[in-house]
């Protein structure tokens, strides 16, 4: 992008501005004018340099602006579209088999001149879930799909990778990652140490696409509430973004 230009120190190509001071007033001669007369004059050359510099400003942001629109036109998103309810575009049909039904899905976004963001939160539940007292956590998936309609996401896409308990609640936690093969243009399986959730990213195009699963609890043979076990859960994550991948293409 092409910055701003800076009107600053002496190292510039045109040198700073120079305001009087006080001690270019001492410095100064008689003056054949009043001494209203002469705050008047005085102040003069700092209200032009305002005034010119704001002028360059303005100048220079229209040219820019006109300059990025005319070489960097928008970016073909592809077939990909906006979804107005994320929820209504998944089935997690997959997920479903292994975690049990889908329960009171959540669907939320915006739309940008941007970019468009949608996001779903489901929850999934299998039969023993539903002894569980009401304090128990259900296992739950959340999806996000953002489409970028001015810039390319590629860069920063690696970056942006991480666990879902380190993108909702913080944390340094070293999160492991797994390049997943032959889905959209990169795609990566995150899981952070001693996390069991998991959560998948896809870079296609102008598309980038999460689908995590955060795991509750199930009652242990024990009687006691243990963690649901996810191991074995990213086939199964990879089938459910390829339908939603497809259907977000359609």
């Amino acid at each position: 992008m092409i910055s701003e230009p800076e009107l600053v120190g002496e190292d510039e190509p045109f040198g700073g501005a120079e305001i009087p001071g006080p001690r270019a007033e001492l410095n100064a001669g008689p003056e054949t004018v009043g001494t209203d007369d002469v705050s008047r004059v005085r102040r003069r050359p700092l209200k032009s340099w305002l005034w010119a510099l704001g002028g360059a400003v303005a100048a220079s942001a229209v040219w820019a602006g006109g300059l990025y629109a005319y070489e960097r036109p928008d970016p073909d998103v592809g077939a990909y579209r906006t979804s107005r309810n994320l929820c209504v575009e998944t089935e997690l049909k997959a997920l479903s088999t292994a975690l049990g039904k889908t329960e009171t899905p959540t669907p939320t976004g915006r739309e940008h001149e941007g970019r468009d963001v949608a996001f779903c939160w489901i929850t999934l539940r299998d039969s023993t879930q539903k002894q569980q007292s009401y304090e128990s956590m259900p296992t739950s998936a959340f999806l996000t799909y953002t489409l970028h309609k001015k810039t390319d996401p590629g860069p920063e896409f690696e970056a942006s990778v991480v666990s879902p308990t380190t993108a909702l609640f913080g944390g340094e936690n070293q999160v492991k990652l797994e390049r997943v093969q032959e889905l959209g243009e990169r795609a990566f399986f995150a899981q952070a140490e001693g996390d069991d959730s998991p959560v998948l990213h896809v870079l296609d195009g102008q598309a980038v696409l999460t689908l995590g699963v955060l795991a509750g609890s199930t009652p242990g043979s024990d009687g006691q509430e243990a963690p649901t076990d996810l191991s074995g859960i990213k086939p199964f994550m990879i089938e459910d973004m390829r339908t939603l991948m497809a259907k977000l293409q359609s």
